[in-house]
């Protein structure tokens, strides 16, 4: 599991030099950290065709690190979120530690998520997107709050801790629901102090951004979206890269009764519900699955540390149920046409593609630049890397569209109306494209 997670790590790691679009929202975060180092405003008006309905801690904090050490926020935001994969793991093992005080347990947790999330998410893993570094956050949050409530100290540090999580973005919510189930079901009513001292302080924090940014903070937030199920069926599927793990974990928490099974049998559910509720929204992906990824992952390493309560282990022996779960972890990686660091490390192809993807955004970034007025990049990075404003939001106009706000023809005529030009970049400016395209070259790549 270890070499799985350093192999698959390879793919992310050696992408994020490039300037290429790796995820649709990579050029949107980097407007808005722009606009926050600058000290521009961050939450757009409502009659604008841009929005922001993110918290604003990650603007400040990459458009302060970008202006710190002079460097394009882009590529700050990919280098906070390879960090935040490996602060993540060792969140996961330090967790896996205090709840069943095992070593290996621990090891091959950390590890089976650093591989799953370098193989299986790499829109994200290595993305200029705040999402991981805000589940580090509240990683470190769950690993001070299971400290100090067994020790039996207070936990409203860890609980504030988790509050400012939901401050850098929030749809993190399974790690605080969890450890508030917990933290009742142990301390009883002694837990209502800490929870209400919590709530008042994310209540504070929310009144201060409306006083810091007005109205139009709120309006941000709670943009309009389309919902529905057909949201939900169209990402479900993804579940299967998860579904070994997930099952390994039942199969030993069903026969279970130690504590840390009990907090696992809290957590896995509430991660899963947490991810398929945000799924019935549009356009949202594999950062739904986050909370589940982190709760499966700290389930699986108690299961492999606790296994003796599992039922196979009266046909094989401890040592063999152990052996089982892992390779049932390894073959779903092993069962898939995806094998990027393959082609990183044997096809110089894949890497020229890359490069060729290089040259495009910085042409098509000449040709927008020497473009007069507004103009609307179906890539913003393009647009961004020509130095031309943000004005339109490809999100905002989809839901605008979705939800019956907004005709396309209304559409057509308020752009000719503001003097906004289209410009549609070609395919070879995203790395979203390329990696699909290396499903294919993989195959190759491997009968050669």
């Amino acid at each position: 599991m270890a070499f799985a997670a350093v192999y698959f790590l390879v793919y992310p790691v050696w992408r994020s030099q490039f300037l290429v679009e790796i995820w649709f929202t990579e050029g949107w975060n980097a407007y808005f950290q722009d606009a926050a180092g600058a000290g521009r405003a961050l939450y757009p008006p409502s009659d604008a065709l841009i929005v922001n309905n993110y918290p604003p801690l990650s603007f400040y904090a990459v458009g302060a690190l970008g202006r710190m050490l002079g460097a394009d926020n882009l590529f700050i935001g990919r280098a906070l979120s390879l960090t935040a994969v490996i602060a993540i793991a060792v969140e996961i093992f330090a967790c896996v530690r205090l709840l069943s005080g095992g070593l290996a347990g621990g090891l091959l947790a950390a590890f089976w998520y650093v591989a799953i999330t370098s193989h299986n998410f790499t829109a994200y893993a290595g993305a200029n997107d705040p999402q991981l570094a805000g589940e580090a956050i509240m990683g470190l949050g769950l690993v001070l709050f299971l400290s100090r409530q067994q020790s039996g100290r207070s936990v409203l540090g860890p609980l504030l801790l988790m509050v400012l999580a939901g401050f850098w973005k929030h749809n993190m919510i399974a790690i605080p629901l969890a450890a508030i189930a917990w933290l009742l079901i142990r301390r009883g009513r002694s837990a209502f102090p800490d929870i209400a001292v919590s709530a008042a302080v994310a209540a504070a924090g929310l009144a201060l951004c409306g006083i810091l940014f007005g109205l139009d903070f709120f309006r941000n937030l709670f943009v309009s979206r389309h919902y529905g199920l057909s949201h939900l069926l169209s990402n479900v599927g993804h579940l299967q890269w998860s579904a070994p793990a997930f099952l390994s974990w039942l199969t030993w928490v069903l026969f279970s009764r130690s504590q840390a099974a009990r907090f696992t049998a809290l957590h896995v559910p509430i991660g899963l519900g947490a991810c398929l509720l945000q799924w019935l929204g549009d356009k949202i992906y594999g950062n739904a699955e986050f909370d589940l990824i982190i709760a499966l992952a700290i389930g699986v390493g108690v299961a492999f540390e606790e296994i003796k309560t599992s039922p196979l282990v009266r046909l094989i022996g401890e040592t063999g149920t152990r052996a089982v779960l892992v390779l049932v972890l390894l073959l779903r990686f092993v069962a898939s046409d995806r094998q990027e660091p393959l082609l990183v490390m044997f096809d110089r192809d894949f890497e020229h593609q890359f490069l060729l993807s290089e040259l495009a955004v910085k042409r098509e970034a000449e040709i927008v630049s020497q473009t007069s007025g507004d103009v609307a990049c179906t890539v913003k990075v393009v647009c961004r890397e020509a130095g031309k404003p943000f004005v339109v939001d490809d999100f905002k106009i989809d839901e605008m569209l979705a939800t019956k706000q907004m005709s396309p023809d209304g559409l057509h005529r308020l752009l000719s109306d503001r003097g906004i030009q289209t410009f549609t970049n070609s395919l070879a400016t995203s790395a979203t494209v390329n990696t699909s395209l290396s499903h294919a070259w993989a195959r190759g790549a491997l009968r050669r």
